[in-house]
């Protein structure tokens, strides 16, 4: 039985006015506040917009969203009241819209130069797993993660990676934490397997001449070098070899590298042939995602340290606090143990899909940068049908020059690529 206007305001509580305006528009939706500048279709629009750009490396400020949809009502003639002098939509309007928008969030992005963003593609990462799986089925290993390893190197600074936030009064413009600002920088070299399992570590620092004290506190078993950069060396990977030999099993293991170049030469692979070591070295710019050791371990490094240098300033009192290279194994030992354990060795040789074997580990979401790089080739076909003629995707080697300024905006929100 239909009710009046007059029964439904009674009983409801709800005003005529408001029952007659949903009644001539049609709309169920209750809404509260004042009407959204930009119509459900626009901003699923520019929602669209935003998370494509985040997927593909080119995440956007909430500057460059405010400024962008101040142009498109400008350009759209869609009447606002925001400040024409800075040219941006309103903070007000900025959080309401994510309010309506809980797919859309803060996030703070990890730095990407363009070689990685090119070379996680999919037809280099299944290349990839082409060749390792292969590999890990000649040497018979697939289903032996204690023979499986994967060496990596860790720059550590004798001084805090990242500022903390600290406590200081309301107002308080000029805050500083003593510290130094430029420390010495130490190597540290790490080698695990999928067992989860780590090598006792070895240490490079700089310098040339080595004191039995920079051995002090060490983990049990980690070895001392010296090099003119503190950084690791043609000569060190051989000696690095000859320490992995002592704790390898008997029989050949595959140990995993990355292509820098001191580990590219004859010499190592001569002496890794020696200790029954085979080498196999990952796709350039792609160990971000295929590298155990960066994947997993090496990713809450820099916190543990951060960590456990405050930790250990606060209970030494250091004058000025420094942290001298004898001192160095004081705090090094407690973030190698809570960096190198099992679950977390074991994550990271799960995640890059090296054990257990999985090809399909990688996500497709994490080919987005890659994209920016696409290079579409049509294929010669003598069959007229329309489906047999789908562009081939080349992943070119080589990023094309000033590409990045061929990206430019179209209609306000919207980015387009030139070319």
């Amino acid at each position: 039985m239909a009710k009046s206007q007059l029964y439904v305001e009674k009983h409801c509580g709800i005003p005529r006015t408001t029952l007659r305006n949903h009644i001539k528009s049609g709309n169920e939706k209750r809404i509260l506040g004042r009407k959204p500048l930009l119509s459900e279709e626009q901003e699923r629009e520019l929602e669209s917009r935003i998370i494509k750009m985040s997927r593909v490396g080119l995440p956007l400020t909430p500057r460059t969203v405010r400024r962008s949809v101040f142009r498109f009502c400008q350009e759209s003639n869609i009447p606002h009241r925001f400040n024409n002098e800075k040219a941006l939509a309103g903070f007000t309007w900025y959080k309401s819209f994510l309010k309506r928008h809980p797919n859309i969030t803060k996030r703070k992005p990890q730095m990407m130069n363009v070689a990685r963003a090119q070379k996680l593609n999919p037809a280099i990462v299944q290349d990839h797993f082409s060749k390792l799986g292969t590999v890990l089925s000649d040497l018979k290993l697939k289903n032996s993660p204690q023979y499986i390893y994967n060496l990596d190197e860790k720059g550590c600074r004798l001084t805090l990676h990242h500022a903390h936030k600290v406590l200081a009064e309301r107002g308080e413009r000029r805050v500083h934490l003593l510290a130094n600002e430029h420390a010495e920088n130490v190597t540290v070299v790490a080698c695990i397997n999928a067992l989860g399992q780590a090598v006792p570590p070895m240490i490079i620092f700089k310098g040339i001449r080595k004191k039995d004290t920079y051995s002090d506190n060490l983990p049990p078993g980690s070895i001392v070098e010296m090099s003119a950069k503190g950084s690791m060396t043609r000569e060190l990977f051989i000696r690095w070899l000859q320490h992995f030999a002592n704790f390898k099993p008997v029989g050949r293991v595959l140990l995993v590298i990355d292509g820098a170049s001191c580990h590219l030469d004859v010499s190592i692979v001569q002496e890794a042939e020696k200790w029954d070591v085979s080498l196999y070295c990952l796709p350039s710019n792609t160990t971000h995602e295929l590298q155990p050791l960066d994947k997993a371990v090496f990713r809450s490094f820099e916190h543990y340290w951060d960590t456990e240098l405050l930790n250990y300033w606060e209970t030494t009192n250091v004058p000025c606090r420094t942290l001298k290279k004898e001192r160095f194994g004081v705090v090094f030992a407690k973030v190698w143990q809570q960096c190198m354990s099992i679950s977390n060795i074991q994550n990271g040789f799960r995640s890059t899909g090296i054990y257990p074997f999985d090809p399909q580990v990688i996500p497709e979401n994490a080919f987005g940068p890659s994209t920016l790089t696409h290079k579409q080739q049509p294929i010669e076909s003598t069959n007229s049908d329309a489906e047999d003629n789908i562009p081939l995707i080349n992943f070119k080697q080589k990023s094309e020059p000033n590409f990045f300024n061929k990206i430019r905006w179209t209609d306000s929100w919207m980015f387009h690529v030139d070319g």
